[in-house]
């Protein structure tokens, strides 16, 4: 059995307060084991001098206490405490410290505005490939912005407002923009017309999850979605336009943010339009993301590329040999590298079909006869990073790679992702790693070299090794997919030197 640590991330924030356990496997990888939420609402727990009041204290030691009893349930240790604004500008700040190891034996450390946005910025910088833009952290009771050039930090700044915060105001959305985008103007650090906007906490999550909802959308994961401004312009006027009550209702909010729901949205429309930024995109990772990168480090990388290093975490967790995932991926690079100019493919096409290879076992753990139906769902239920969605549905289609005929299956329901046109290339790219998982352990052993030579619309593949056992059937079956997709003829003297006269589709 693999040794691991358990650790426990609380975060206090103004609306609610967090809890996520974590695993750390020997190997590096870390797996979330659980999350909990309570909803103190501590900035509206606040008397008019700005000591925080009794009935608020003993909420959030209740949810200490009980985030503390299972941090202990699952051993872990440490347990990392951290409070934002929710505690940061109090009156009775340090006596609430105090009273707060007193009750529960946790000690809570405050950030600073500025500590907040960097860690959030850590969570996206991680988990999104970056180039020119801003990110934006709701909180309850401020509000974090970063500006980023080249994918590193330029400017931070924390607004003292936030959701909760501002629903106490109960101003009318126009006007309420219009006192944002105000706010937003005093400074000119924010990027103008940004190629990317980026946003993270709840409220976000929340209108992401509406939204998709609505639009009926194939793919259960939040982060890398994409929204255009106007469509959340239009989305928020329709929310804004109900009544608590008439909120409530709707599947997709929870009832603890039919209040907050609107001026957490508006913070965030409003810094799309200040900034003229046409699309936002959703962060599914956040501050306690970002304070678990803190703690265990980001120097450690495989593969210094954001979505081969996420794949190759997932491929740690399963029970299928690691060397073998990484063993098919080095192939794949390989091969792909030396066949790149025949098929036309580009670098970033090779690196999902990479991330695929990394990934193409991990079915198998479920059940061997079906593994291509369990690696494409797990793939696309898995916390893969660093990759868009029409990516990551194209890296689940790549994996699951066994026929035409059954990609075709799989990659119905997400039309709406990956286009018909980009099928062809995926099933490409699911030949190339089918080639790769041919000549590699554990289907062929005792390969020492592969010499591949393109003429006349042949491919010829010479195999150099001692003791070399050919799948025959495979590369008769692969012979024919590659004459179809490909349209280059098979041969692999010793091995394979014709190719079956009847080719299937």
């Amino acid at each position: 059995m693999i040794a691991s640590s358990i650790l426990a991330i609380i975060d206090i924030g103004s609306n609610s307060v967090r809890l996520m356990i974590v695993r750390r496997l020997a190997h590096g990888a870390a797996v979330i084991l659980d999350e909990q939420k309570a909803t103190p609402r501590l900035a509206l727990a606040k008397d008019s001098e700005g000591f925080l009041t009794l009935d608020g204290f003993t909420r959030l030691v209740q949810a200490l206490r009980y985030f503390r009893d299972v941090a202990q349930a699952y051993g872990a240790s440490p347990v990392i405490v951290r409070a934002t604004a929710s505690l940061r500008n109090l009156a009775n700040q340090q006596q609430v410290l105090q009273e707060i190891t007193r009750q529960t034996g946790l000690t809570v450390e405050i950030l600073s505005g500025d500590e907040e946005a960097r860690i959030g910025f850590l969570a996206v910088q991680e988990t999104i490939v970056l180039s020119r833009g801003w990110t934006v952290d709701v909180g309850g009771g401020s509000t974090e912005i970063v500006a980023y050039e080249d994918g590193q930090m330029r400017h931070q700044h924390s607004f003292p407002f936030g959701a909760v915060s501002l629903s106490s105001l109960n101003m009318p959305l126009k006007d309420l923009l219009m006192w944002l985008q105000e706010q937003y103007t005093h400074g000119n650090w924010l990027p103008s017309k940004p190629p990317q906007a980026i946003a993270l906490g709840g409220s976000a999550r929340v209108m992401a999850r509406a939204i998709q909802a609505e639009l009926d959308y194939p793919l259960q994961q939040i982060h890398y979605f994409r929204i255009p401004t106007l469509m959340i312009e239009a989305w928020l006027a329709k929310i804004a336009a109900m009544t608590p009550d008439q909120r409530k209702k709707l599947a997709h909010i929870p009832k603890d943010r039919v209040d907050i729901i609107v001026p957490g949205i508006a913070i965030i429309l409003a810094l799309l339009k200040t900034t003229q930024a046409d699309n936002l995109t959703i962060s599914g990772y956040g501050l306690r993301n970002g304070l678990l990168l803190q703690h265990l480090g980001t120097q450690t990388k495989t593969f210094q590329s954001l979505a081969l290093d996420s794949a190759w975490n997932i491929a740690l967790r399963s029970e299928w040999p690691s060397t073998l995932a990484q063993g098919l991926q080095q192939q794949v690079k390989r091969l792909g590298q030396e066949l790149k100019g025949i098929l036309g493919l580009s670098d970033r096409s090779l690196e999902l079909a990479q991330c695929a290879a990394l990934l193409r076992y991990s079915g198998r753990n479920i059940n061997m006869y079906h593994w291509d139906q369990h690696t494409f769902y797990q793939i696309l239920a898995a916390p893969l990073t660093g990759l868009s969605h029409n990516e990551w549905v194209a890296v689940a289609l790549i994996a699951s790679y066994r026929s035409a005929k059954r990609l075709q299956k799989f990659w119905s329901p997400y039309s709406s992702i990956v286009s018909r046109q980009e099928l062809v290339l995926i099933r490409q790219l699911g030949v190339l790693l089918r080639l790769a998982e041919i000549f590699s352990p554990p289907l062929m052993n005792g390969v020492e070299r592969l010499n591949l030579q393109h003429s006349n619309k042949q491919l010829i593949i010479t195999v150099s090794g001692t003791g070399i056992s050919s799948p025959t059937k495979e590369l008769e079956d692969l012979a024919k997919d590659m004459k179809k997709s490909w349209q280059l003829k098979l041969i692999v003297p010793g091995l394979l030197h014709t190719m079956p006269a009847h080719a299937s589709s």
